[in-house]
């Protein structure tokens, strides 16, 4: 990935929203939150989205998206996407697989397997709920770009470990 924005750090009252959101669908949130990321992408650089040309999500994968009945992380890029005044598209398919929550970072190395569904151009600022070791935008960013995106952003609500910016 070319940069990685996480608006907070995932610890207490954050952790808890993140979590609201992601297993309890409470939607309460997701209007203020994703203008606050929003917010945070236009100040790392500049106006209209850092430049970027869409929104996208890095998926939950299927049988989650069917158990929880929705997917948080489409829910939150669309309000990020809304904010940003950007389209928001479907860019990635996500293949089973054991989720990420829970593991190791050892067991989290290699991320999940992402396949791009659309063929890109420009920059594309794919958002996430939580960047813990990295692995999963790693992966994002990486099928993206093999689908011809020339950048990727990585906005996240939040990062355990410090908020602010990350990567190059």
């Amino acid at each position: 990935m070319d940069r990685c924005l996480a608006l907070l750090a995932f610890e207490g009252p954050a952790a808890d929203l993140v979590a609201r959101i992601k297993y309890r669908n409470d939607r309460s949130a997701l209007p203020g939150l994703g203008r606050a990321m929003a917010d945070q992408v236009t100040a790392a650089g500049g106006a209209g989205g850092a430049g970027a040309v869409l929104v996208t999500w890095i998926p939950t994968t299927a049988a989650r998206r069917r158990s929880r009945g929705f997917d948080h992380g489409r829910l939150l890029a669309g309000e990020v996407a809304r904010a940003l005044r950007l389209p928001l598209r479907r860019t990635l398919d996500r293949a089973a697989g054991p989720p990420q929550t829970g593991r190791t970072r050892v067991e989290r190395r290699g991320g999940p397997v992402l396949h791009p569904v659309r063929r890109l151009s420009g920059r594309v600022l794919a958002v996430d709920d939580v960047v813990t070791t990295g692995a999963t935008a790693s992966a994002a960013a990486a099928a993206l770009k093999c689908a011809g995106a020339d950048e990727v952003w990585v906005l996240a609500s939040a990062r355990r470990g410090p908020q602010g910016h990350y990567g190059a």
